[in-house]
């Protein structure tokens, strides 16, 4: 539920928000790679996450909040870990979270591992997967000595 500031306030409505989380990140299953990641036109974002892990807890809305950004872009998926080790193993998964950025099946850019993955970084894979490049502004020049 949103405040005045229309900011999320952790405890309210959480049923209503882990079900808007689900449409933009649904679970994966191992069986189901080939059909919507290797062979998706669009890029690909996988979340494997542990169950338990208030790391992957503390992701979940941040990477929900920039899949929303990016519906109809970019397919975003989680995958839990420990029960598609398979996969986990086929991809080199050692860690929870790690987000892939994947393109024609194949991983493209920096994997993005940890207990703190900001946002920033999770838009930045996203924008590379998509080919956007951020133009640093040029730097002020030295005042004349």
């Amino acid at each position: 539920m949103a405040n005045r500031f229309d900011v999320w306030v952790p405890g309210t409505d959480d049923l209503a928000r882990k079900e808007a989380d689900a449409l933009n990140v649904p679970e994966l299953a191992e069986k189901d790679y080939e059909a919507q990641v290797a062979a998706s036109a669009l890029p690909v974002v996988l979340d494997f996450y542990g169950a338990d892990s208030k790391a992957c807890e503390a992701l979940a809305p941040r990477l929900a909040a920039v899949a929303s950004k990016y519906v109809g872009k970019v397919r975003f998926f989680k995958v839990q870990t420990a029960a598609n080790a398979g996969l986990a193993g086929t991809l080199g998964v050692t860690a929870s979270p790690t987000v892939l950025f994947l393109q024609g099946g194949k991983e493209k850019g920096e994997r993005l591992t940890g207990e703190e993955i900001p946002r920033t970084a999770l838009k930045a894979g996203v924008e590379g997967l998509l080919g956007i490049v951020r133009v640093a502004p040029a730097p002020a020049p030295a005042p004349p000595v």
